[in-house]
Order: C-alpha cells, then sequence, then structure tokens
C-alpha cells in the first residue's frame, strides 16, 4: 500500500505536463501583451503628433469608420468632423502629454492620458481616454473622451 506522500508525488509527476504548458501559455499571453502595450503607446504619440500637426491622414487610417469622440463641452460628433477639426489646425502651442496608461482588454484597449497645451496665452490641460479595437491585426481607435482639468 502506498502512503499518501507517494500518491501526492505521483499525482504532482502527472500534472508536471499540464503545469508546463499552462506556464508557457502564460509567457506567451504576457510577451502578447507587452507588444499590445508598446504598440498602443507608439500610437498614443502618433495620436497626439497627428493632432499637433493637422496630419488629417494618419487619423484617416487609424480612426475607425465609426469612430466618435466626446467633446469637454460634453458635444459628441464624429469621424468626419473630427477630421474636419483637425484640418483646421489645433490652436494650442506648446503640446506635451503624460500621465499615459494603457490597458489592454484584448481586442480592446483602454489608453488614458493628460495632455499640456496653451490656448490663447493660457495653460490648460485635458484627460483623455482612448478606446482602441484590434480589427484584422490593426489597431483602430473607436472612441475619445476629452476631459477638462482644473
Amino acid at each position: 500500500m502506498a502512503e499518501s506522500g507517494q500518491l501526492i508525488e505521483v499525482a504532482f509527476g502527472m500534472l508536471s505536463p499540464v503545469v508546463e504548458t499552462a506556464d508557457v501559455a502564460v509567457a506567451e499571453a504576457r510577451a502578447e501583451e507587452a507588444e499590445a502595450v508598446c504598440e498602443l503607446h507608439r500610437l498614443n504619440a502618433h495620436y497626439i503628433r497627428a493632432f499637433v500637426e493637422s496630419d488629417v491622414t494618419w487619423y484617416d487610417e487609424h480612426l475607425s469608420a465609426d469612430f466618435t469622440c466626446s467633446l469637454v463641452d460634453g458635444r459628441r460628433i464624429g469621424k468626419q468632423e473630427f477630421l474636419v477639426r483637425v484640418e483646421n489646425g489645433p490652436r494650442v502651442t506648446q503640446v506635451t502629454y503624460d500621465e499615459v496608461d494603457v490597458l489592454p482588454l484584448g481586442d480592446v484597449a483602454l489608453v488614458h492620458g493628460v495632455t499640456h497645451y496653451v490656448r490663447d496665452g493660457i495653460p490648460s490641460s485635458t484627460r483623455y481616454t482612448d478606446v482602441w479595437l484590434l480589427r484584422e491585426g490593426r489597431w483602430l481607435a473607436v472612441a475619445a473622451q476629452l476631459t477638462a482639468v482644473g
């Protein structure tokens, strides 16, 4: 008759390949998530650059057709109106950003941050949340929420 310690040893021995497979899957998932976080940080930097430079082409390529933006004043606009606003120029200077936090949630990700700028000689800040969706291997912005800070 086997002692209980021997039974546990046998049971763990049988589970060892399963645990190793799970460890590999976890490592792969973490690597994919880290890759997504890096890509979304890069896209966030380009999003802000495109705003400063009035780069309508970049936005047209990286916003989904159903993109919506909730503005600081509470109005909600679609992609076409957003592109018109970009084309008209940012009307701000000294743009910087910080407090960027990227939260991937599978094929969806949230990017939070704060932009700082000067408009009409007055320093201001806006907190933003952008929602990104992975479609056919590409991240596209599907929504943005802007909130005045201070």
